[in-house]
């Protein structure tokens, strides 16, 4: 009686319908997400209302600090767009030439 046996493995029960996951769950669930960052953005704008004075190459003014650093995450988002989209080209590119040099029929590996 010194070695217990081992529990029984319980079967996989079959999901309910509705239990799966489905493009619109993941949409719900994004928006939920979306709207949940929108009110935190809202909150951290009205508690930076304060203008600060801007000065980029010949352009000068005033803004509240959340609109300025909002405007710089802006910027900052296109530019890394930006080099990622180029990079994507770039590496379609080569995935491309390379397609077209391949031979098109392939040997199978059990074939000499």
């Amino acid at each position: 009686m010194d070695n217990p046996s081992p529990p029984e493995a319980q079967p996989e029960k079959e999901p309910y319908p509705g239990e799966q996951h489905t493009r619109l769950s993941g949409a719900w669930t994004g928006l939920v997400i979306g709207l949940l960052g929108l009110v935190l953005l809202l909150v951290f704008i009205l508690q930076n209302l304060q203008n600060v004075e801007l000065s980029f190459l010949i352009f000068h003014g005033h803004l509240p600090l959340a609109i300025a650093l909002l405007f710089a995450v802006i910027l900052g988002a296109i530019i890394v767009l930006g080099f990622g989209g180029a990079r994507i080209m770039q590496l379609r590119m080569v995935a491309r030439s390379a397609r077209r040099q391949a031979p098109t029929a392939r040997p199978r590996p059990d074939q000499p």
